[in-house]
């Protein structure tokens, strides 16, 4: 009671500026809109299955959709721009690697396929207003930061060597 006599005070005193500071939305905080996974590959369980389901008995096309997933789970957590870039070329790497012609091979499907797959993983990941927000704001963030050259094996695996 005396904690809100207080704000009150304050509010009338600072012409309610201080109302309006309390009434801001707060941006989502990534870890808890993240929670840890349980089984410790760094992803919501939710989507982990999400893909094993999806690529069940193909190695090449799990890795490289964990890949991508994970990569954007850790650059909508950067909250640091400075530090942003190297989040925003591993997403990019992950993108190209899951678009690359030697996992698209081994996955057994085309381009526009897989994109329609990596959609509905996007929007698993993404799928409460609270995600949302992190990845739009990722996104305004990472338009700034220019393209690099991407190297030939963009994906942190050796593609060849998993089954597909």
């Amino acid at each position: 009671m005396a904690g809100r006599l207080l704000i009150s005070a304050v509010a009338a005193a600072s012409g309610g500026a201080l109302l309006l500071f309390l009434a801001q939305p707060r941006l989502p905080v990534a870890e808890s809109v993240f929670p840890p996974d349980r089984n410790g590959d760094l992803l919501r369980d939710d989507v982990g299955d999400m893909i094993a389901a999806r690529f069940a008995g193909n190695a090449a096309a799990f890795a490289a959709s964990s890949q991508l997933a994970r990569a954007w789970q850790r650059a909508v957590r950067q909250t640091d721009p400075a530090r942003l870039g190297p989040e925003v070329t591993q997403v990019r790497y992950a993108m190209s690697c899951v678009l690359g012609e030697q996992t698209l091979g081994k996955a057994r499907v085309d381009a526009q396929t897989m994109l329609h797959f990596l959609d509905q993983l996007h929007a698993r990941m993404f799928d409460t207003p609270a995600r949302r927000q992190l990845w739009l704001q990722y996104e305004r963030r990472a338009s700034r930061i220019p393209h690099g050259e991407t190297p030939l094996n963009p994906c942190r695996f050796d593609i060849a060597a998993l089954a597909g």
